[in-house]
Order: structure tokens, then C-alpha cells, then sequence
């Protein structure tokens, strides 16, 4: 592997507090959203999304805390981290998605659009974890490996 990709790949990201103060804001809106969407009558959306809704909540309470954690404890492990554990809640909700699949589309062609981006999320996300989990290792676990002391002997 290339040094310069390798050092690409483990370059710290900026962090930034608007940033997260935006995804908490963000996830407040989904959360109205979320637990409103029966309540609005849409003729696309089938009854057998309410079974989704705690899942949801879930998923969209670990990005708020996720986000508000960030703000108190900005670090790079802890981003990385917390990258690892959204995006693999990111796959249990949209493979569940996936598998109830609470929509009635009438078009065939958006039926089959919705369900073709659902499986492209779940690869897209299952990456996710992958290469955040592989950055994680290589950049924080083993660096403190690294510099553990030696037995005295």
C-alpha cells in the first residue's frame, strides 16, 4: 500500500463544534419527523412503519448523544469511534427498512428506485463500519500499544 494513501486514509478530521451543534439540530427535526409521519396521512407510507418507529428513536437519540458528546469531548478516537457505532446502527435501521419495507408505491419504478438505495445504504454503511473500525484499530489501538512500557523483568 502507497505511504501516501495510508497517511490519507489516518488523517485526523476537523472537528468542528457547529458542526455537531447542526446534527443535533438535524436530528431533532428527524425525530419530529419520525414519530409525526402517521399522524399525516401519506398514502406511500404503510401502517407497518409504526413497528419502525422505536428503532428510529433509537438510532436518531445515539446521533444526539453522539453529536452533544463530541461538543463536551472533542477527540479523534472518540469521532472515529462513534463513527463505528452510528453507522453500524445506520445498517440495523436500514436493513430493517429493507426488510419490512413500509412504503405502497404505486410506480414500480420508484418501488424498485427505493429498494435498489436501500441495498446501495447497506453496502455504503457496512464500508463505513469496515474502514472506520480498520482506522480506529490501526491509528488508536495500536499507537497505544506502542507505548505501553515493557514488563520489568
Amino acid at each position: 500500500m502507497d505511504n501516501k494513501i495510508l497517511k490519507e486514509f489516518l488523517r485526523d478530521k476537523e472537528l468542528k463544534n457547529q458542526d455537531f451543534i447542526a446534527g443535533i439540530m438535524v436530528n431533532i427535526i428527524l425525530l419530529y419527523i419520525v414519530n409525526s409521519v402517521m399522524t399525516w396521512n401519506l398514502s406511500f407510507v404503510a401502517e407497518s412503519f409504526r413497528g419502525l418507529i422505536p428503532l428510529f428513536n433509537v438510532v436518531i437519540a445515539a446521533n444526539l448523544i453522539a453529536n452533544a458528546a463530541l461538543i463536551i469531548y472533542t477527540e479523534q478516537w472518540l469521532w472515529t469511534f462513534t463513527q463505528i457505532v452510528l453507522s453500524a446502527l445506520g445498517y440495523l435501521l436500514v436493513s430493517s427498512l429493507y426488510s419490512v419495507f413500509p412504503f405502497t408505491f404505486r410506480n414500480i419504478y420508484v418501488f424498485y428506485s427505493v429498494k435498489f438505495g436501500l441495498l446501495v445504504a447497506m453496502v455504503v454503511m457496512a464500508v463505513a463500519v469496515f474502514l472506520h473500525g480498520l482506522k480506529f484499530v490501526l491509528k488508536f489501538i495500536l499507537k497505544t500499544a506502542g507505548h505501553r512500557q515493557p514488563p520489568a523483568g
